[in-house]
């Protein structure tokens, strides 16, 4: 899924190697809440090094791409997480067998994807919208059960 969406972008941040901060099967950040513990889930750095400059010119089409290849995917902002956390995108494999019961609560749950959110809990119950315009659906999603989950979108 990451080399369909490098092909997708086509821009400078190495999607597929150099770019990966994090990956699945690990839990070394807290922060994560158990997201990366399962499979199909990714960080990937946007900046580029060694300047630390921050590509916001990429940010956009590459969640594009991501989401068009089939990731949830988000923009995590500086400090979003945690004071000191770092830009980066995060992204889950729509789909994945091996998905944690955290990541698929980022595509299903209360504050998922598929809801038109962020996919970050929130301590006071008020989901945070999806800064990118909500989920990109296939029809291989909506054979696999998932659907649009956002309030009206059966109307």
């Amino acid at each position: 899924m990451l080399q369909n969406a490098a092909g997708l972008y086509g821009g400078e941040i190495d999607i597929t190697g150099g770019a990966i901060t994090q990956g699945s099967y690990s839990d070394n950040e807290p922060l994560s809440f158990g997201t990366h513990s399962g499979g199909g889930a990714v960080d990937l750095s946007v900046v580029r090094l060694p300047e630390w400059v921050i590509l916001w010119e990429d940010l956009e089409p590459l969640i594009r791409a991501l989401r068009v290849a089939g990731f949830a995917a988000w923009v995590r902002q500086p400090d979003e997480l945690a004071p000191y956390s770092p830009i980066h995108i995060h992204a889950i494999a729509v789909g994945d067998p091996e998905l944690s019961v955290a990541a698929e609560g980022q595509l299903t749950g209360e504050f998922g994807y598929f809801r038109g959110y962020n996919g970050l809990p929130q301590e006071n119950g008020v989901p945070v919208a999806d800064a990118h315009g909500g989920p990109v659906l296939c029809d291989w999603m909506l054979e696999l059960g998932y659907s649009d989950l956002r309030i009206g979108a059966d109307d």
